[in-house]
């Protein structure tokens, strides 16, 4: 099995720690959590993506966009929060 790049690590646990801190805020059940974690790792999977596209240089860790990553993943986990109701 290859290892894990650097990149995908650290998305993943920011991921894990972002839909943990929404949860914390904002959850009342399990499948809240679930939620968070589902748009928090598109967010993040978005941003790897547009931030190159936007020309976005700030916020970078290595090859890792983390500034609109974060954006976006908190945009998404309000979003859906709100959508659900």
């Amino acid at each position: 099995m290859p290892p894990l790049s650097p990149t995908l690590a650290l998305l993943s646990l920011l991921a894990l720690l972002y839909a943990g801190l929404f949860h914390l805020w904002r959850g009342r059940r399990w499948s809240d959590l679930t939620l968070a974690l589902l748009m928090a790792g598109l967010g993040l999977a978005f941003g790897q993506l547009g931030g190159p596209l936007l020309g976005i240089e700030y916020g970078r860790v290595g090859e890792t966009y983390v500034l609109p990553g974060t954006l976006f993943a908190w945009g998404l986990m309000l979003a859906a929060a709100w959508l659900k109701g």
